[in-house]
């Protein structure tokens, strides 16, 4: 398939992969411009963070000495961040009354309404 992207917006992975195997500059020149568009339809007030991660991420790849050695790199970047939300979420959970925490276990009583007729 000539195409990178299906009809119904996924990606075509065999398309990438066979581009990064024929012309490794031409992969890496479309992965960067696709990226870059992905972060450009990002919110406005997401698109600097969106910046420094990349950034982050490509320099990851730099320093790797080879491909595994990268996304080895940038998914142990992944549970790291994920780690940290976790953190965050029990200190905010641990600082919030138990009342709130825990939803309350109450009966209701239900009402009947008679029917109105016209």
């Amino acid at each position: 398939m000539n195409e990178q992207f299906h009809s119904t917006g996924s990606l075509d992975f065999d398309f990438w992969k066979q581009l990064a195997k024929d012309d490794p500059a031409a992969f890496e020149a479309l992965r960067r411009e696709k990226v870059e568009q992905l972060i450009a339809q990002a919110p406005k007030t997401q698109r600097r963070r969106l910046q420094g991660l990349q950034w982050q991420i490509d320099q990851t790849r730099k320093l790797a000495v080879g491909p595994m050695a990268s996304c080895l790199a940038i998914s142990n970047m992944m549970w790291d961040s994920l780690h940290q939300l976790s953190l965050r979420q029990h200190e905010l959970l641990s600082a919030t009354p138990d009342k709130l925490q825990r939803p309350q276990n109450t009966a209701a009583t239900v009402l009947a309404f008679p029917a109105q007729l016209p």
